[in-house]
């Protein structure tokens, strides 16, 4: 049959791609702010062209448009140009634009590949740098720093990183508790003189307005008190002593001297009659923010500094400063030693005075003078004046002393550490045979009760250094007993399953801390295998004890450093948690930490990767976003929205702008909301149809003004619920949240 030639109709349209001229009539919304036009539409182009020369192929250009995404896009119906399509595919596995923040699939209603920013996985954990950004062909790019200044000279705006957080604070410059008197509230006279505020007690005689209320010296005024060593605190016993630097100068130099604008110090004087020498220890106590130091001289003179002491955080609260002097008296004649006292600011305080039978100092400060430990046998460590030697991952205030242990044989080694007068937290660390280097420490830990445990530690020599938060005397004990056997989920090999969406109890008595998560220092760990059988989003959650210090990670086998880290959580809230999206299948392991050693529970939450979507509008209930049954993962911001709604969780009530979304569950569903990432103090709130808003669901609302941001743990029964996204007291921003919907 002769073939007749046709001659191709030449429209002044584009051409639509195929998926949209089959489903003609279907309009789809691609991005934020692009619009492809309906299908119907292009085919009328189409149409309008000479019947009697049709075309023998579906009308499908896979050039159509032309460029990819990191070329602008391809150009869809109407001449509009969706960014995030590539070139042709027809499986996932060809899709790959090599920019790691972006989810690359090929989307089978074009036969395109499409690259999904996802702003989720650029997120350094950072908070004053802002939110980052996933941009397309660039990769992940700095987000713009958050900005606290509200534009009033009276209101002085921080952003703190630790908190996660913009603090606002009256004007104070000489940040001495009272206001410029020019701002409201404010009563400093002279912003520029912490001495000087509203609350400072009048001095006498210096000619100066020090409370601010208009009079100079006036009846009420203080005179200065034991401010030079003509007029010492008398110090002639143990016990303790009251002090105040409030109307006092700086008069006197040391090593250790406070060195502020607002320093001050005061002097004392022990003095002790004719007799052996003694040995003395001198601690000075103050409370609030007040630093202090302390030091011992032989006499009132520059140049005759016998002990210093510098500030360090007292527990619970408040500073203190610690010497001990050795050797000190005379058999025949008084001796009388100052002591000088330094306060940063201000400050009420007590000086301590112990008068102690003479000891030497010790002389095991380094691993080459350790002295020997014999297991079942306490020995005191006095960190008083001690020098800093050694690296330990569980870092000392204090100096520390060395101890020596051998084993003969393999054995089950626990050191225990406790303060004897609960100034200081101790620092232990369990090390090898070579001691000084920090590659040869072994565990450590940092608390109150310390504790460092290794099973079946073999034959060898060991050291236990000691340091801690403060200056203290802490009693050291090593215990040893036969070998055991390291429990299944001790290491990364071998681990048991931990299955997904579960919450499984980990118990970590007789675990030690072997694997380096970077998370906490000194934690006893637990490691359990996460196998992925396909790209996924994986949630860790760990829940503790009260009181305690945990963490969770994700890490690739063989779990050998910080480089197999894939994800780490820790926070001063529990749950803490850990996220990954769009992780490669593979094997995998979850870690549990403890500092304290207690019980935790550890839930993997893990679905098939999905695309990130994006929330535009949903700014109040006629456009609520609807979630997938199945959950997913959702980025938004309130920054244009309304306020529409209040919260039972919200401290300020209403005032801060929200978006909705809603959520269908035909069945009882454990339902999991974390907000971890988002860019400001979040609030998620859950409210139960059938109706939008609906009626708060009780303990279903949620704070995120931590790091960690706002997250829920819900057993929902079936039905209509929808999710208010806020701010909590007025804030608003980027936002994230995750949607885990599995079996109760």
């Amino acid at each position: 049959m002769a073939h007749r030639s046709r001659t191709p109709c030449r429209s002044t349209e584009p051409r639509a791609p195929r998926a949209l001229r089959v489903r003609a009539g279907l309009a789809r919304v691609r991005a934020p702010g692009v619009v492809l036009l309906a299908a119907a539409a292009l085919a009328a182009s189409v149409d309008a062209c000479d019947s009697s020369a049709p075309f023998p192929f579906d009308l499908f250009d896979p050039g159509l448009g032309g460029g990819t995404a990191a070329a602008g896009g391809t150009a869809g119906a109407g001449g509009a140009v969706d960014p995030e399509l590539g070139g042709p595919c027809s499986v996932d596995a060809q899709c790959d634009d090599g920019v790691a923040c972006t989810f690359d699939r090929c989307d089978h209603d074009f036969d395109r590949c499409r690259f999904a920013p996802d702003d989720s996985q650029c997120q350094n954990g950072g908070y004053c740098d802002g939110v980052e950004r996933c941009a397309l062909g660039l990769g992940c790019q700095l987000g713009e720093p958050v900005t606290c200044t509200q534009g009033n000279a009276c209101i002085i705006a921080s952003c703190v990183e630790a908190e996660a957080l913009c603090l606002f604070a009256t004007r104070d410059v000489d940040g001495d508790g009272d206001a410029d008197a020019h701002c409201q509230g404010g009563h400093d006279c002279n912003d520029a003189d912490p001495s000087v505020n509203g609350g400072a007690p009048e001095i006498c005689g210096n000619a100066i307005d020090d409370d601010c209320n208009g009079t100079v010296d006036d009846p009420s005024c203080v005179a200065p008190a034991h401010d030079v060593c003509a007029d010492p605190i008398v110090l002639a016993a143990s016990g303790g002593y009251p002090f105040t630097s409030v109307a006092a100068s700086l008069d006197y130099a040391a090593s250790c001297a406070l060195a502020t604008p607002a320093a001050r110090d005061i002097v004392a004087a022990v003095v002790l009659p004719p007799g052996p020498p003694v040995d003395l220890e001198l601690t000075a106590r103050v409370g609030g923010a007040a630093n202090v130091a302390v030091s011992v001289f032989s006499e009132c003179a520059p140049g005759a500094e016998l002990a210093c002491s510098g500030s360090f955080p007292a527990l619970p609260s408040g500073h203190l400063a610690k010497v001990r002097v050795r050797q000190v008296g005379d058999p025949v004649l008084e001796v009388a030693l100052p002591v000088y006292v330094w306060t940063d600011i201000g400050a009420t305080g007590t000086l301590e005075l112990q008068i102690l039978p003479p000891v030497p100092a010790p002389t095991n400060e380094t691993c080459g003078t350790a002295l020997p430990i014999t297991p079942g046998v306490p020995v005191v460590a006095s960190l008083v004046g001690v020098a800093k030697d050694l690296a330990s991952a569980c870092t000392s205030q204090t100096g520390e002393l060395v101890y020596a242990f051998d084993l003969a044989a393999s054995a089950d080694v626990d050191v225990y550490a406790v303060s004897l007068d609960g100034d200081g937290q101790p620092a232990l660390s369990l090390r090898g045979p070579g001691c000084a280097l920090p590659e040869d420490e072994i565990g450590c830990q940092l608390a109150t009760g310390a504790h460092v445990h290794r099973t079946a530690l073999p034959p060898g020599s060991y050291f236990v250094a000691v340091g801690a938060s403060a200056p203290t005397d802490v009693s050291v004990t090593v215990e040893l007993a036969p070998p055991g056997v390291p429990p299944a989920d001790e290491t990364c090999a071998g681990a048991p399953a931990l299955p997904p969406n579960q919450t499984l109890a980990v118990v970590l008595a007789d675990h030690q801390d072997d694997l380096a998560t970077g998370c906490i220092a000194g934690a006893v760990d637990a490691a359990y295998a996460l196998e992925l059988a396909v790209p996924s989003d994986v949630l860790l959650v760990g829940r503790r004890a009260q009181g305690d210090v945990a963490a969770v990670a994700l890490l690739e086998p063989p779990c050998a450093g910080l480089a197999d880290v894939v994800a780490c959580g820790t926070g001063n809230s529990s749950p803490v948690r850990a996220a990954r999206r769009n992780l490669p299948a593979g094997s995998y392991r979850a870690v549990a930490e403890s500092l304290l050693g207690e019980d935790m529970q550890l839930t993997a939450l893990v679905r098939p990767a999905v695309p990130p979507t994006i929330v535009p509008f949903a700014d109040d209930c006629s456009d609520a976003l609807v979630i997938p049954a199945e959950g997913g993962f959702f980025q938004g911001t309130t920054a244009n929205a309304h306020d529409d709604f209040s919260a039972g969780c919200d401290q300020a009530g209403s005032g801060a702008p929200d978006q909705f979304l809603k959520l269908v569950l035909p069945a009882p569903k454990r339902v999991v909301l974390d907000m971890m990432g988002s860019g400001y103090a979040t609030l998620i709130d859950v409210r139960q149809g059938p109706t939008c808003p609906g009626t708060e669901v009780p303990n279903a609302c949620a704070v995120g003004y931590d790091a960690n941001r706002s997250y829920l743990d819900l057993d929902l029964a079936a039905g209509t619920y929808y999710l208010q996204v806020d701010g909590y007291t007025s804030q608003s921003g980027p936002w994230f949240l995750d949607v885990r919907v599995v079996d109760p």
